[in-house]
């Protein structure tokens, strides 16, 4: 195949990869400032070391620190472009996919040197492409699409240095793998699985030069050719985790080679799951440096009294891990839980397919004996180790990237050999028939677990109904949008977001207390959110306000403008902010406080208030307005009143109501919408020693419209 077709096809790829990550981040809802999982934690720390200056570990454990320092340079590099800070997170989206087609190239290189082919490699880039947990990563705040591009970079140069016996490709080798364990620790068992490879290579070399040594032993010649490079390996990783090493030693006076992580991990996952809550409060009861010491006693002790508690879960885990995942999300579980999965139906469904594809291609290749090179070494302790780690601990879909990376590489090989696969077995026959059986039980396993089929049948089916129901809902259509909710809830009786979609119908139809009875408060985070709304329009405001604040302080999206699009408030002329029955009024505002006698929401920045009238605004009518400075602007405070004139106000930090005319083109209209905006400040960078890393300006306690 010509290079310049070659080039083509990955520009076009790369190209493919970024349109593809960049536009499902902007279709996806998720932000991790409002998330209390762990992108919540990555980007507070990183938020607050751009702010402050300064590292702060967990609150409960010690993490790997560099993918927390490339979301730190992100909203850096947000602030130095004189914008939000949160507009670093789409910075971290937009690098993320940067790295996502960087590895086009990189993925083709990888595959093309391990298996020596470069249709493969050509196939293996597209599956990266286009797959759509790849594409999902990058949108989020985890450690994964940084580890996953650190760990292809590594395995790129082991493989040019097993080609080229060039020292400073494994060297180079060694200081990606630096980084990737500085993402994620278990990268440096990296070490240990180069020892089988270079000891099989240089065997092999002793054998084709004509040693006569026995079959598995190297001579002292050959020795050394195994730990030259090894060395090389190893010291070029520990100069990049030494570092972090001795900052672990100086701060808590512990060896804490990277991170606390595996034995936290282990004692956790040795109980039950509703054991979890509180040993994490055990150990947040105990200082950083004791934890570790702690949470390994109390695993070893588990372990002494019951050896096999590890094991048992295993099979049931192992069936849980062959599996249509994107199916698996979208139709089996009861909801999507604010996850934009909808837009990308087509995409899913095809990622679940190309992934079964490769995968049981992935393992023919894997153990087909053309493949076979010393290498493999490094590849199957990798996929063992992977798949051990899943095992022993709680399954997590980004967990098991890493194993569907390895055999994507081998399946993409065997796809690119098409028929021939077959013929080059026969001469093999052991071989032929261990191919066949890994092969034919991983698709038992997957058959067996899921009827898949029923499964897509009754899930298209809701979704024609849903969609006409989201379509008529939008419309403002609501007897046709009620119906088709009604048809989908029949359909999938179980889903959550339908129950939710259909009660916000009834709530818009002035059926709020229908539309309450249909939902429960813990079944999903839009669940409470809808339940609370409901119970404010109905009244009930007591049971209504904490249902809502809870709702937001919990969720991972931006629930403010989520309440905006789903919501249908109530008419009304008056709205007071930070009493948790201001949603679906507000955007662009803190969470609710309360200062002496004022509930109230800091404005972060720019947002709107949006009141749906009892009656058209009459000429002559103005907009109170009642806000306070505190911390004195460096600028005035915009008001847009109904994309009028832009007025100018100046609050102090005394509490005072402005007074503002209604522009007489919005006279006759049943909506107000006051748009603000105004300088912001962050309390972490005024005060140090504060841990809010909010972008705030001017707080806010009531607008009112009258006549």
């Amino acid at each position: 195949m010509k290079q310049r077709r070659i080039f083509l096809a990955l520009l076009a790829l790369a190209i493919l990869a970024f349109a593809l990550r960049v536009w499902y981040s902007r279709v996806n809802g998720l932000l991790p400032q409002f998330s209390n999982a762990d992108d919540g934690d990555y980007y507070q720390r990183a938020l607050r070391f751009v702010v402050t200056g300064h590292y702060v570990d967990d609150s409960w454990l010690i993490r790997p620190p560099l993918h927390v320092w490339f979301f730190a340079a992100c909203l850096k590099l947000a602030l130095l472009l004189g914008r939000p800070i949160t507009y670093g997170v789409q910075i971290i989206q937009y690098a993320q996919a940067g790295l996502g087609a960087a590895l086009v190239p990189i993925s083709y290189s990888t595959v093309t040197r391990l298996v020596r082919n470069k249709w493969a490699g050509l196939l293996f880039a597209l599956f990266w492409t286009i797959w759509f947990p790849f594409i999902d990563l990058s949108t989020t705040l985890f450690s994964e699409p940084l580890y996953l591009f650190l760990f292809t970079v590594h395995l790129l140069l082991l493989l040019r240095y097993d080609d080229t016996h060039r020292l400073r490709d494994i060297g180079a080798a060694g200081l990606a793998l630096g980084l990737t364990a500085l993402t994620r620790s278990p990268a440096l068992y990296a070490l240990v699985f180069a020892v089988p490879w270079l000891w099989h290579k240089e065997l092999r070399r002793d054998h084709a030069a004509g040693s006569q040594q026995r079959r598995f032993r190297l001579g002292w010649s050959g020795w050394q050719r195994v730990l030259r490079p090894f060395a090389i390996l190893a010291m070029t990783t520990l100069l990049i985790v030494l570092p972090w090493t001795a900052r672990n030693w100086l701060t808590y006076h512990r060896f804490i080679p990277v991170d606390t992580l595996g034995p936290i991990n282990l004692w956790l996952d040795l109980g039950d799951a509703s054991e979890r809550t509180p040993k994490i409060e055990q150990l947040r009861r105990l200082s950083q440096a004791d934890r570790q010491a702690y949470a390994t006693a109390q695993a070893l002790a588990i372990l002494a009294h019951d050896p096999l508690r590890p094991v048992r879960p295993m099979w049931s885990t192992f069936q849980a891990v062959v599996k249509a995942q994107f199916i698996e999300d979208f139709f089996v579980k009861r909801s999507a839980y604010n996850r934009a999965l909808r837009p990308v139906v087509p995409l899913g469904l095809l990622g679940d397919l190309l992934w079964l594809v490769w995968m049981v291609s992935g393992l023919v290749g894997l153990l087909h004996p053309a493949t076979d090179r010393p290498f493999k070494w490094v590849m199957s302790s990798w996929l063992l180790y992977s798949v051990a780690t899943v095992l022993i601990f709680h399954v997590e879909p980004r967990y098991l990237l890493t194993i569907w990376l390895l055999l994507a590489m081998y399946g993409s090989w065997t796809l690119a050999q098409g028929a021939d696969i077959v013929r080059m077995l026969r001469p093999h026959a052991i071989r032929a028939l261990l191919v066949t059986g890994v092969a034919g039980a991983f698709l038992l396993l997957f058959v067996t677990y899921r009827n898949y089929p029923a499964l897509l049948l009754q899930g298209l089916q809701r979704e024609q109904a849903f969609g006409r129901g989201k379509a008529a809902f939008h419309s403002n259509n609501y007897p046709a949008a009620e119906a088709a909710f009604r048809m989908a809830l029949a359909t999938d009786p179980t889903y959550i977001d339908t129950k939710v979609a259909l009660a916000a119908v009834l709530g818009a139809e002035g059926r709020p207390t229908d539309g309450a009875a249909l939902l429960n408060a813990h079944a999903s985070q839009q669940s409470e959110l809808m339940l609370g709304a409901l119970l404010r329009a109905a009244g009930d405001v007591d049971q209504a306000a904490p249902l809502l604040e809870e709702g937001e302080r919990l969720v991972n999206l931006d629930v403010q403008q989520w309440a905006q699009t789903e919501l249908r408030p109530e008419p009304r002329n008056v709205v007071t902010l930070g009493t948790n029955l201001d949603l679906g009024y507000i955007r662009g505002f803190a969470l609710g406080e309360q200062v002496n006698d004022h509930s109230l929401r800091w404005l972060e920045g720019e947002g709107d208030i949006t009141l749906p009238l009892p009656a058209p605004l009459a000429v002559g009518s103005v907009v109170v307005l009642e806000v306070a400075a505190p911390i004195p602007l460096n600028g005035p405070v915009q008001v847009q009143i109904n994309d009028g004139v832009r007025l100018n106000i100046q609050p102090q930090a005394q509490w005072r109501s402005f007074v503002l005319p209604v522009p007489l083109e919005a006279a006759g209209q049943t909506s107000l919408r006051l748009h603000l905006r105004a300088p912001a400040f962050t309390p972490m960078k005024r005060d140090p020693a504060s841990n809010d890393p909010r972008s705030l300006s001017v707080m806010v306690h009531q607008v009112a419209v009258t006549q």
